[in-house]
């Protein structure tokens, strides 16, 4: 049995399927350059949008669903799920200066976000800043992360906070 997170299709299924990753692929390397890297067996959604400060890199065996967005340097550890509607968004706005309105206040250094591996980001979550998001941690559809995820925790809420351990034999 094919345990694969994509549908399994047709012989001209697959070849499209193929041809149109390739083209994803090749597109994005040629906006971003050296900005990414590429594992193996990676996957692109329709409409993503990558725009990493500096580098964005994905293991092998990483899937990105449809209409992501990458305004953050982001580190992708293998076998990793990346739902449809994802944000990373980095903390780059200053505002703490009284003296000054929001938009003069110039912006923060980038903020890098890292996935270890193993992980599954739910539809339209939001993770914003500085994070580390450990190995085997899901975070629920629409969830807002704003704090580091240690390894094999399901967050999922606004703001994301601890549902369960991933394994039972985690929770005991």
């Amino acid at each position: 049995m094919n345990n694969s997170p994509f549908i399994p299709r047709s012989l001209p299924g697959r070849l499209l399927s193929s041809l149109v990753q390739l083209l994803r692929r090749m597109k994005l390397r040629l906006r971003l350059r050296n900005r990414i890297v590429f594992g193996q067996n990676n996957h692109f959604g329709a409409q993503c949008c990558f725009r990493p400060p500096h580098q964005m890199q994905l293991s092998d065996d990483v899937a990105f669903g449809q209409e992501v967005i990458v305004e953050t340097d982001l580190v992708v550890g293998q076998y990793t799920l990346i739902s449809s509607r994802v944000s990373f968004v980095g903390n780059d706005h200053a505002f703490d200066d009284p003296s000054s309105n929001v938009f003069w206040q110039g912006r923060n250094p980038p903020s890098r976000i890292v996935l270890e591996g193993d992980n599954l980001i739910g539809n339209g979550a939001i993770l914003i800043g500085n994070l580390r998001i450990g190995k085997g941690a899901i975070v629920g559809a629409g969830s807002v992360v704003t704090k580091d995820v240690e390894p094999g925790v399901i967050v999922a809420g606004v703001p994301a906070r601890v549902v369960r351990a991933r394994w039972k034999e985690q929770s005991q």
